[in-house]
């Protein structure tokens, strides 16, 4: 074995133990954690997933419940009235209200009246196949006569169904129930997508029993079945997916739900194994480089000549020339593997004036222009396609320099680029396999201007100097109009945006400053009108002072919800939530009301269960959205009227409920009801509230994580309610009824 040979192994077998070291530790450290981070994150998707079908079927829970709990459905159960159905239970209805089944039973479990319905054609369709089967097994009548609820996900033949059946009460949820109202919807590509829209991944579901086969759902299901809520699967390098199951009404498994997300963290941690190894590949090769750079000086010594012998061909040029060299070891074969070589180069000698003449055909027909420059950057060549682009002839541009054909600002850069080109070219950067591009203004022949994007190489000679430049130019006239267009656009984007911000501005300054204003003369006329009172007593004279009182506190009110909506604006309303008893506070409201209503001509009930539970909420908060609620419903309910206070524990959530009897909403103006400023048509009348209470209200529930709302039909009277987490986290707790990963 030769000196080069063991010089080369010695060092090739260091540098591969070297990256194989560095390999297994990347390997079993970094992406191990990556691959650990990635199916944290994947579950995460699943359980989002999973939330957002939840919800789904809330919202099928709650539009059930609207016709559950109706005195119209009510009685249509004893009559069975022909036109209950002609005016609800058309096929607007089903498309509406988003439904494939609907299914009316009575208490003894006879069919009223069922139809199923194909939102796609948006035609009536015949009963699922095996929908008889879970009424006969009762599974979605163990509710029959009752109030019990019972909802989740069925499978038919056709497809899996979200259903929900709930007892048929009066619109005041009175009972005793007369039968089960059957809501149900299939778990169709609409409801797919939004599942993909709200975990934006991609979602899919599919049937257990028509993956159980399947060799890429075998691992998966085994996985599940053994008790694993998520299970995290690779699909490829570039893709990961996260599987959980879904159960059916009868608690057994009949769905996977799958969400598919790329694996970027992975692939990020691939690359930076990469990189990491290149970089000390690079490394070992300098350094390989450079040891065999001293051997090369210290040992070989014949190699001098052999180089001489080469230099001197390469500046004759004379390919009939042949290097002399005695010996047998490498320097002896490699002069005999040049003489080879020149011999090879002199066949192909005709062979390259071919390709020559081949390549300049090319360039002479060639779209885009073709061009060689000195360095002086003076045109050698340019291809014919310059004359329709430019108006100049071929011929006629040879010999001059580019900076004539250019405009002054393109000359400049020009000029520039080249400089450090070859400043680059000069120093220890140097790389002889580099290009670059720059964009030039040209001036044709007619005096129009035309921008070119050029890639530019530098020509070089047998020992890799530079002896000119190569380039390629192309019209960038259409792109540089999309770039103007595109910045135009973007600008007056912008300035609509920062007008749309001071617009904002101002108008959180502007109640501010009005809140302040206000609340500065009233406080002296509260503190004047309260010691008038003690004053004044009883005569004439006090009540008087009693009405400025009166008055003073309304008006302190209304700016104290001007300051708290100005508050909310710039996000600093905050929430200070403390562990309470509600059945007492609602109590003490409800004493402190009653003279109002007492004065009013109304009758104020209070309906509280046994016990309710402990919740942890800002207590002042609650207090002032129930009162809030409360001060309406005395606004609008006439004298003689009821208004009732109720409240019950629902799973995670207490609800409290504002009845009352007065006139009702109608359902334009439920839908901007918690706006700020909104008044209905009766306030404008009065002149009455500037329209914050509830629009307050509604900013505190949400503050707390819930939700609140209102029923009411006009000539009905209205129901407010509104649900706050029993158990306080910052976040709003999500209920999933009937879904059991």
């Amino acid at each position: 074995m030769t000196l080069r040979k063991k010089a080369l192994l010695i060092i090739g077998l260091s540098l591969l133990a070297l990256l194989a070291l560095v390999y297994i530790t990347s390997r079993f450290i970094l992406l191990s954690n990556l691959e650990e981070t990635e199916a944290r994150y994947t579950g995460q998707n699943v359980e989002r997933a999973l939330a957002s079908l939840s919800h789904i079927l809330l919202e099928l829970e709650t539009t059930t419940a609207d016709r559950a709990s109706w005195d119209d459905t009510y009685a249509f159960i004893e009559t069975r009235d022909d036109e209950y159905i002609q005016s609800n239970l058309l096929d607007e209805t089903f498309i509406t209200l988003g439904l494939n089944l609907m299914m009316f039973i009575d208490a003894s479990g006879q069919i009223v009246f069922s139809k199923a319905f194909d939102l796609q054609n948006e035609a009536e369709v015949a009963l699922p196949v095996r929908l008889q089967s879970y009424l006969s097994e009762e599974d979605l009548l163990s509710g029959v006569g009752t109030r019990s609820t019972t909802s989740g996900v069925v499978l038919y033949d056709e497809g899996p169904m979200l259903v929900v059946a709930l007892p048929i009460l009066t619109s005041d949820d009175g009972g005793p129930s007369r039968g089960t109202l059957i809501f149900g919807r299939y778990i169709d590509a609409d409801v797919i997508n939004r599942l993909s829209l709200h975990a934006m991944l991609p979602v899919n579901i599919y049937r257990l029993d028509e993956v159980r086969s399947e060799p890429g759902f075998q691992v998966v299901i085994n996985a599940l079945w053994q008790g694993e809520p998520v299970v995290v699967q690779p699909l490829s390098s570039q893709y990961v997916a996260g599987y959980t199951l879904i159960k059916d009404i009868r608690d057994n498994p009949v769905l996977i739900l799958r969400v598919d997300g790329p694996r970027d963290l992975y692939q990020a941690g691939q690359r930076s194994v990469a990189y990491y190894i290149l970089t000390i590949l690079g490394a070992g090769l300098l350094l390989a480089g450079v040891v065999m750079l001293i051997i090369q000086k210290q040992v070989f010594s014949r190699f001098a000549a052999l180089v001489k012998g080469v230099n001197r061909i390469a500046e004759t040029g004379d390919t009939s020339s042949r290097i002399s060299m005695s010996g047998g070891d490498e320097l002896y074969v490699i002069a005999g593997t040049i003489n080879g070589m020149l011999t090879a180069l002199q066949s192909a000698e005709g062979e390259l004036r071919q390709r020559e003449e081949h390549y300049r055909l090319l360039a002479d027909n060639a779209s885009d222009i073709i061009f060689t420059l000195d360095m002086n950057l003076r045109f050698n060549y340019v291809s014919p396609s310059v004359t329709r682009l430019t108006g100049y002839g071929d011929e006629e541009l040879i010999g001059r320099e580019m900076a004539s054909i250019l405009t002054p600002a393109s000359r400049d850069i020009v000029t520039r680029v080249f400089a450090e080109e070859m400043a680059v070219e000069n120093s220890e950067r140097r790389d002889v396999s580099r290009s670059w591009t720059v964009e030039f203004e040209v001036i044709r022949k007619d005096g129009s201007r035309l921008w070119m994007e050029s890639i530019l190489d530098f020509l070089r000679d047998a020992t890799n100097q530079a002896i000119g430049i190569l380039g390629a130019a192309r019209d960038l006239t259409e792109r540089k109009n999309a770039e103007e267009t595109t910045a135009k656009l973007y600008q007056q984007e912008k300035d609509l945006r920062q007008k749309l911000e001071m617009e904002i501005e101002k108008r959180i300054e502007f109640t501010r400053a009005l809140v302040h204003e206000l609340k500065t003369p009233i406080t002296p006329v509260l503190s004047s009108s309260e010691l008038l009172l003690e004053e004044l007593g009883d005569s004439p004279l006090g009540d008087l002072a009693r009405n400025i009182n009166r008055s003073a506190n309304n008006l302190n009110e209304r700016i104290d919800e001007l300051l708290e909506l100005a508050k909310s604006e710039i996000g600093i309303i905050r929430i200070n939530p403390q562990p309470f008893d509600p059945a007492v506070l609602l109590q003490e409201i409800a004493d402190t009301l009653m003279t109002t209503a007492t004065r009013m001509g109304l009758t104020l009930h209070l309906e509280l269960p046994d016990s309710l539970p402990t919740i942890c909420a800002d207590q002042a908060r609650f207090r002032q959205i129930v009162v809030n609620l409360m001060n309406n419903a005395f606004k609008f309910t006439p004298e003689g009227g009821a208004i009732t206070l109720k409240s019950r524990e629902d799973g995670a959530n207490l609800v409290v409920e504002v009845q009352d009897t007065g006139r009702g909403i109608s359902a334009a103006e439920q839908e901007l009801i918690f706006e700020p400023y909104h008044r209905t048509q009766r306030d404008k009348e009065r002149l009455s509230g500037l329209g914050l209470g509830l629009s307050l209200s509604k900013t505190f529930v949400e503050l707390h994580g819930g939700r609140i709302w209102v029923k009411s039909k006009p000539g009905k009277g209205s129901t407010f309610g509104f649900s706050l987490p029993i158990k306080y986290d910052g976040q709003p707790e999500v209920e999933e009824k009937g879904l059991k990963p």
